[in-house]
C-alpha cells in the first residue's frame, strides 16, 4: 500500500512536471503502460481490445478505494492527538471495510478478466502491475 502510495506521488517526477501530469503527460504514461502490459501479456490484438476496458475500469474504480484510503490516513494523521477511542474504532472499522473492497473487486475483476484471456494471462496482470512499478520507479531514479 506504502509503495503505491509513494508511486502515486513520484508519477509528477516521471512524467516531468511539478504538481498535477498534464492531459499529454497523463496519455503518454498510458501508452507507455498499454505497450508494457501488451508485451509482458503477450496480448493478442483481439485479447487487447477486450482487455483494456475492462482493465481501465478496474484500475478506476481501485484507484477510488486507494484515495479513500489515503484520505482516511491523513485524516488520522492530521488529527491523531484530538481524536477519541470510539473515533478510532470508527477508522479502523472504515479502514477494514475499503480492504474488503478491495478484495471484492479484485475477485470480480479477476473473473472478468477471465472471460477473456487464459488463466496465465490472468496471473500474469499481476505480476506485469508490480513490473511496471518497478520499471517507473527505476525511470524515476535515472533522471
Amino acid at each position: 500500500m506504502r509503495y503505491l502510495a509513494l508511486l502515486l506521488l513520484l508519477i509528477p517526477a516521471f512524467s516531468g512536471v511539478q504538481a498535477q501530469p498534464s492531459r499529454s503527460a497523463a496519455q503518454k504514461l498510458q501508452d507507455e503502460k498499454t505497450a508494457f502490459f501488451n508485451k509482458e501479456l503477450g496480448l493478442s490484438q483481439s485479447e487487447s481490445t477486450a482487455f483494456w476496458p475492462i482493465y481501465n475500469d478496474y484500475q478506476n474504480r481501485r484507484s477510488r478505494i486507494a484515495s479513500e484510503k489515503r484520505t482516511l490516513m491523513d485524516y488520522y494523521s492530521e488529527n491523531s492527538r484530538n481524536i477519541s477511542d470510539k473515533e478510532i474504532t470508527e477508522i479502523l472499522n472504515k479502514y477494514i471495510q475499503l480492504e474488503k473492497q478491495e478484495t471484492a473487486l479484485l475477485e470480480t475483476y479477476n473473473a472478468r478478466f477471465r472471460e477473456v484471456l487464459p488463466d496465465e494471462k490472468v496471473f500474469r496482470i499481476y505480476i506485469a502491475e508490480i513490473n511496471f512499478k518497478d520499471y517507473l520507479l527505476k525511470q524515476i531514479r535515472t533522471r
